[in-house]
């Protein structure tokens, strides 16, 4: 038993001067730290400004990154929306606009009136079609004196269903384009 005492002593006295080194290396720092401040104002090196520093970002796990990154889908999903609105009211407007000034030219014009119909364009001499032509031949079929197209429509003209059979595509010479006029301004 009395070795067991013994260790136990030297435990004892082990522990107390870990304890007595620890306090006073805790004394040593907090007098150093007190006699810094004690300086006199001449002694201090100016401080530099320096920003706060920035809070720690957050690495978070897989369900915080999926959320940012809904929230900034949301955002840029929002803002385009914004944009594309802004656009539409800007073409609105510019309809708007662009109808009244062509009303207010129609109306101006005496005898005028837009007449629907279907008339062939022929071909000019350099080959191409001549819808005016047949713009002022659809309006003197409806009694004005001239005219001018409005709208056209291009149709394929198949002469045979032979490519049918061939199980091939129709070429130009098989449905050649037929464009016709069907709206036209008369007067």
């Amino acid at each position: 038993m009395i070795g067991f005492r013994r260790r136990y002593f030297h435990k004892s006295v082990a522990n107390v001067s870990v304890s007595a080194v620890a306090v006073v290396c805790a004394f040593v720092l907090v007098s150093a730290a007190h006699g810094e401040d004690a300086r006199p104002a001449a002694d201090v090196p100016p401080a530099s400004v320096q920003p706060p520093p920035s809070p720690p970002s957050q690495q978070g796990g897989f369900i915080d990154t999926l959320g940012r990154w809904l929230n900034e889908g949301a955002d840029r999903f929002k803002s385009n929306m914004q944009n594309a609105q802004e656009t539409l009211d800007k073409l609105g407007n510019q309809a708007r606009e662009t109808t009244r000034d062509a009303t207010a030219a129609v109306v101006g014009l005496p005898n005028a009136r837009v007449v629907e119909a279907r008339e062939p364009c022929v071909a000019a001499q350099n080959g191409a079609p001549d819808c005016q032509a047949a713009a002022v031949t659809l309006c003197r079929g409806q009694g004005f004196a001239s005219g001018k197209s409005l709208d056209t429509r291009t149709e394929q003209k198949c002469k045979s269903g032979r490519f049918l059979l061939e199980g091939r595509a129709p070429t130009s010479s098989d449905c050649p384009a037929q464009i016709f006029v069907t709206r036209a301004m008369c007067q």
